[in-house]
């Protein structure tokens, strides 16, 4: 009965939560940056969009094609997304911890890990999968490490597949699942399986055509490279090799689990925790595994950005390693505490933007795009918008859906019949004299109050 209730508490806590997400978008009015770029890149099937695998984006497509390009199609997807990752960290917790209610609380720390609760909750794609692929991926191995059957193989190649080509950091879990594959003897035994072909040729299956994309002959692979330099800020690295990124890393790292073990710590030491005596087994070898892998790339790259929503998805497996260390009195009210705890964060999350509305705090959200749409279509409706970016272009498809429109900073869009229209583009407070004379012009637009310039080519 103990268990029943306890699925029943988590299954719940899915539900409202994905019931949140999706009525967080309707107080918004506009869309938040990964929305609008799903609204944009989503208008067409590809095997790539700019510098992420094209998974994500498939699965919006879909969800447009049954919902229509509206607010619910960005919001259930991503409700989805949150809801499983909830969903598959308890089964992962509970093949591993027996206690019904202790495995339950892996997913109750979750509250306390600020980066899910508030950007997964409220606005991450790419990463959201991303974590949700690497959760199953965990709970695969584990039912690889019981049970060496042909199906948990196969299911390995699937996901590894669908993992790579959700989001790229799928790598960083490859090369530590490899690492300690070396070292550990439960996980050698998966990797030197004869079965383990089967799971390649899946994993390779699915990835191979997006790969000859990226790595083909238009070299998409040069723009990625950019892409990664430019968000880790390589460029701005002084010459000579510095342990600074260690330092980035470690800070970022901080931010992550801060919160989750602040709250361990005071458990502790008012004696309502205390901590079990651990064997090295594969799941800790995985933790530190990981943090050595990404430790070591992001020194070789001296990085100088490292954003928690990086390190989120590969470490959000690991609250289920934490909590196998601690045991826990009165495990039922703990249980019972943490749910209120997680709804109650929830409900915060649902009231937040139209709190921020009311009181006036500006928020990008709060600037509808109608001043561009309406302008664009009164007086340029029969050429082709070119906005500036994938924010403005995403906000304007979502206001005119039946259109097909571009965006600027699309470098993977290599082909469109429509190019063949005149052009009307959108450029913000340009910094360099243009040839021609803009025909018309919105100043003072959205929370940054940009300038915007439009031009006839």
């Amino acid at each position: 009965m103990g268990k029943n209730v306890s699925l029943n508490k988590i299954t719940l806590l899915a539900f409202l939560s994905f019931l949140a997400i999706t009525l967080i978008t309707f107080f918004k009015s506009a869309l938040e940056l990964e929305d609008a770029e799903q609204a944009y890149y989503s208008q067409w099937l590809r095997w790539g969009y700019d510098d992420q695998p094209p998974l994500y984006t498939w699965l919006q497509y879909g969800f447009n094609s049954i919902f229509g390009v509206g607010k619910i199609a960005f919001s259930i997807l991503r409700g989805l997304l949150f809801a499983g990752t909830l969903l598959m960290l308890h089964r992962f917790s509970r093949i591993r911890i027996k206690d019904a209610d202790i495995s339950k609380l892996a997913v109750l720390a979750l509250v306390f890990i600020p980066v899910y609760i508030d950007f997964t909750f409220r606005r991450l794609s790419h990463t959201s999968l991303l974590c949700l692929c690497v959760v199953t991926s965990f709970y695969i191995i584990q039912l690889l490490v019981q049970r060496k059957s042909i199906l948990n193989f196969l299911l390995l190649g699937f996901v590894a597949g669908v993992g790579i080509m959700a989001k790229y950091n799928y790598a960083f879990f490859l090369v530590t699942f490899a690492v300690v594959a070396l070292w550990d003897e439960e996980l050698r035994a998966i990797i030197l399986n004869p079965k383990i072909l089967l799971s390649v040729f899946v994993s390779v299956l699915l990835i191979g055509r997006h790969a000859y994309w990226l790595l083909g002959p238009d070299e998409f692979q040069s723009f990625l490279a950019s892409s990664i330099e430019e968000k880790i800020g390589t460029e701005e690295a002084e010459s000579g090799f510095s342990l600074l990124p260690i330092l980035i890393y470690g800070k970022a790292l901080f931010a992550l689990l801060f919160p989750i073990l602040l709250a361990v710590g005071i458990g502790y030491f008012s004696k309502f925790v205390s901590l079990n005596k651990q064997k090295l087994h594969w799941l800790a070898k995985m933790f530190f595994a990981q943090l050595l892998v990404l430790g070591l790339f992001f020194l070789i790259f001296q990085s100088q950005k490292v954003e928690t929503r990086w390190l989120l998805p590969l470490f959000i497996p690991f609250v289920v390693l934490l909590i196998e260390a601690i045991s826990f009195k009165n495990n039922a009210k703990l249980v019972t505490l943490g749910f209120w705890i997680f709804i109650a964060v929830i409900g915060v999350q649902t009231v937040r933007t139209p709190i921020e509305k009311l009181l006036n705090i500006p928020s990008s959200v709060h600037f509808g795009f109608d001043p561009i749409a309406n302008k664009l279509n009164k007086n340029y409706d029969d050429y082709l918008w070119v906005l500036p970016n994938v924010t403005y272009a995403g906000n304007v498809r979502l206001l005119h859906p039946e259109r097909i429109l571009l965006s600027a900073d699309d470098y993977s869009l290599t082909d469109l019949n429509s190019k063949d229209k005149r052009e009307v583009e959108i450029t913000i407070n340009p910094s360099e004299v243009k040839q021609s004379t803009p025909v018309d012009s919105l100043i003072g637009f959205g929370k940054e109050k940009e300038n915007l310039y439009f031009y006839i080519h």
